[in-house]
């Protein structure tokens, strides 16, 4: 059973006054170390499962990834996913 807290409206209130919400990803403690971590998007296709506000699917188009696909169960992040991107070869899908 799929659970979705961030498009119950007190949540998804909270959720997006956080800094990681309103800063993308240098808002997030832990984007410094996860950075280091990821891959050389260069040419490749990435799924970004749980995409959210989709910071990790621009951050992958903006160096080099040649399409994202980003996938999520909240309209509300998704939403929002959609007006922060301009890349064309973005696209964001909710799962129902």
């Amino acid at each position: 059973m799929k659970e979705n807290k961030y498009d119950d409206k007190i949540f998804y209130e909270k959720y997006s006054q956080m800094n990681r919400s309103k800063e993308g990803l240098s808002g997030a403690g832990e984007w410094e170390t996860l950075k280091g971590m990821l891959p050389d998007f260069k040419g490749k296709r990435m799924l970004d499962l749980g995409c959210g506000y989709g910071w990790h699917s621009i951050y992958a188009m903006e160096n080099g990834a040649s399409s994202v696909v980003g996938i999520d169960i909240s309209q509300n992040m998704l939403k929002v996913a959609k007006e922060k991107t301009h890349f064309q070869r973005l696209n964001i899908y909710v799962v129902q």
